[in-house]
């Protein structure tokens, strides 16, 4: 109880008390003297001129070193007139000041100048109490010390951090900073910024900051560090630093296929509806005041849907009592890698469905079909002469109302085993005679995709949008996983919730076209 008492007295206001100045025990204009109540420095347990006796330095320092505190700890007892009937009561609490302020030492918001300062003042308000009631004692001195080290670290924090900040924009919350020194752990090469004074501290510290004195215990009382600490800034931070980690994780595994498709906005989860307009016909010659002809307007829509997709990890007591950053950091990664293998295969499961004909369209055909226009008639190996055969092809596209359009083919999409052929295809060769030169060298991209499960088929494709073929959504625009966080009851621990609401879907077959090898 004595641990729970100090970190209570950490959640006091430090408004309520004069708040010091400067950043070190130097710096702190309070006297030093002894306050209303206590020992005189001429009393039995104080040394005749001042100075204590090595009898009664000896007492102090067998109570400090029982209770874990250093030399320096039990001479300040002594010199304080802490007499043998006090001196454990004390060094108690003495000794939970000490735990309970180490993180903000090594955070740099307390030097320890100032932390023996603010001990020295607690002792002597302890010893205003009678010395029979050990546990006022130590309370008295939580308080104090608690009230002291909030109102110097309160007046010391600046009111912006020193961080890159741009006009108009906020500086970080609690939070961010929280999640900014976490990142230091989690991301190889992450350098903090705005949360350095975070980056070193142990999982539990940070708990205890952002949660008050019995986080671990699962109550919740708000803290004051340097201004006001939200109680679930620590939950924020780790939700903030794992999407991180999660997003890089995510984008690092992204899907090839993605970079052929076009993202459009999802407000909710009706079908997605596209419509494409085609003018129909060229413009009419006009004669000298002669009207204007009816020109024709034809729609044709396909449509797909979003679904939900999603996992929970959790982040138990016991990790963070472990200070287990390791195993939160690989869930979160592994969630976001996860994350783009689902888009991955929808993609490519898009692609080969039907046996590898794709998706029924509205006019009653699979995506690929000879009636498309973009499925070669027999399969061939890629070659400057296949790839020849499906330009053209993909040139000779039609409009909706039969008028020709425009498709460059950009992409080249093909499964890891055509992957080296193709980057051979569309490498830039010195050519010892016209005959010899490449016609598609720097002209397509090539994309290898893994979960395309056909050795031999390949695809050509038009950026994403010119035209309207391929198309995906997120819900909200929210764009990949998103992370949901909230404290477990039946266990403890923090449950993380991934969640991808995501869609894809062809709306039109004119900017592709298939092969399906030999």
């Amino acid at each position: 109880m004595i641990a729970e008492d100090i970190r209570g007295a950490f959640a006091s206001n430090p408004a309520q008390h004069s708040a010091p100045t400067g950043r070190s025990g130097a710096g702190i204009a309070r006297a030093e003297g002894t306050p209303s109540g206590a020992p005189a420095s001429g009393s039995a347990s104080a040394a005749r001129n001042g100075q204590p006796s090595a009898r009664h330095l000896a007492q102090m320092r067998g109570a400090a070193f029982k209770a874990g505190l250093s030399a320096e700890f039990a001479d300040l007892m002594a010199e304080t007139g802490v007499s043998a009937a006090q001196a454990e009561a004390v060094a108690s609490g003495l000794a939970e000041f000490q735990k309970v302020s180490a993180p903000f030492v090594q955070g740099e918001q307390l030097d320890h100048a100032a932390v023996m300062s603010i001990a020295k003042r607690a002792a002597m308000a302890g010893l205003a109490l009678p010395e029979t009631d050990a546990a006022a004692i130590t309370k008295e001195i939580a308080r104090v010390a608690a009230n002291e080290a909030m109102a110097l670290m309160a007046s010391n924090e600046p009111p912006i951090r020193p961080c890159a900040i741009g006009i108009g924009q906020e500086a970080p919350s609690r939070a961010d900073a929280m999640a900014d020194g976490l990142l230091a752990r989690m991301q190889s090469g992450h350098v903090p910024t705005h949360g350095r004074e975070f980056a070193n501290m142990r999982l539990d510290d940070l708990a205890r900051l952002s949660a008050g004195s019995n986080f671990l215990r699962g109550q919740r009382h708000a803290v004051m560090w340097g201004g006001a600490m939200g109680a679930d800034d620590f939950k924020t931070a780790l939700a903030i630093a794992s999407n991180k980690v999660l997003l890089a994780a995510y984008e690092a595994a992204e899907s090839q296929i993605k970079k052929a498709s076009r993202e459009v906005s999802a407000p909710d989860f009706r079908p997605i509806n596209t419509v494409r307009v085609s003018g129909g016909v060229e413009l009419a010659k006009v004669l000298e005041n002669g009207e204007f002809g009816q020109g024709q307007i034809t729609d044709a829509g396909e449509a797909f849907v979003l679904e939900t997709y999603g996992k929970i990890f959790t982040l138990t007591r016991q990790a963070i009592v472990n200070d287990d950053l390791r195993a939160f950091e690989q869930s979160s990664r592994l969630f976001g890698q996860g994350a783009a293998l689902t888009e991955a295969r929808i993609f490519a499961g898009l692609l080969e469905a039907n046996g590898g004909a794709g998706p029924a369209m509205s006019d009653g055909k699979t995506l690929f079909h000879a009636g498309h226009g973009n499925l070669a008639e027999t399969g061939a190996a890629l070659s400057i002469g296949s790839l020849s055969l499906a330009r053209t092809a993909m040139r000779r596209q039609k409009g909706l109302a039969g008028e020709a359009i425009r498709v460059d083919p950009a992409l080249l999409i093909v499964p890891p085993e055509l992957e080296t052929q193709a980057e051979r295809l569309v490498a830039e060769i010195s050519a010892a005679s016209a005959d010899d030169v490449n016609p598609f060298q720097q002209k397509l991209t090539v994309l290898a995709d893994a979960n395309l499960t056909d050795p031999a088929a390949w695809y050509i494709a038009a950026l994403p949008g010119r035209p309207d073929a391929l198309q995906h959504a997120y819900l909200d625009g929210a764009s990949g996983p998103q992370i949901f966080t909230r404290d477990g009851f039946e266990t403890d621990a923090s449950e993380f919730k991934v969640r991808l609401d995501f869609g894809a879907g062809f709306v039109d077959h004119r900017a592709w076209y298939k092969n399906p090898g030999a």
